[in-house]
């Protein structure tokens, strides 16, 4: 019940998020929605730009040593390029990560690269980890990463693929909480 509600919470808010984008990933086990709402853009002196991003994400867990847990992650991510190497966008980013008794706010870092061809093609990858002091409840630490490709077939929607790898540490030990390869659509708003 409260996947469904979830679910259907996250998807009822996407139409909200002017400018910003909602996306869908799923695998056969597991099912993710999340969304991103910009909340700034600006350049600096020497024409490098930088946006930031609040971040709302859902994870339905089917298959792993969590099985059928819920998580939902709540973050703030800053991205900018790096000189005048605009294809590179490097970001820090800090989020409240939630599941049955656990609480985490680890800190990440992220990479997206526009990869020089006709089609757009981008690569991503991020990291985010929380030692013990960031972590509460029934936690003992945190540790995620993803990578993947994405490409934007229309201006308003993407197809992207991926690996992602989230372990919660308890303190009686570690869970893999989610580890698998998954495909989704990103839609721009």
């Amino acid at each position: 019940m409260l996947k469904k509600y979830l679910i259907g919470s996250l998807m009822a808010a996407l139409p909200l998020m002017a400018q910003n984008s909602g996306e869908i990933n799923l695998n056969s086990n597991d099912i993710e929605i999340a969304g991103s709402y910009q909340t700034g853009y600006g350049f600096a002196y020497d024409g490098r730009s930088s946006r930031n991003y609040l971040h709302a994400r859902y994870l339905y867990s089917g298959e792993s040593q969590t099985q059928g847990e819920n998580l939902g992650e709540f973050g703030y991510l800053a991205t900018g390029t790096v000189g005048n190497f605009t294809r590179l966008r490097l970001g820090i980013g800090i989020m409240a990560s939630v599941a049955d008794s656990y609480l985490a706010v680890p800190l990440g870092l992220t990479a997206r690269y526009l990869v020089p061809v006709d089609w757009p093609v981008t690569l991503s990858a991020s990291f985010y980890a929380a030692p013990d002091p960031l972590v509460f409840g029934d936690g003992n630490g945190y540790n995620a990463y993803r990578f993947g490709i994405e490409s934007q077939i229309i201006p308003n929607a993407s197809l992207y693929g991926g690996y992602r790898n989230i372990d919660l540490k308890y303190e009686n030990g570690r869970k893999n909480f989610n580890d698998g390869w998954y495909v989704g659509v990103r839609f721009y708003f």
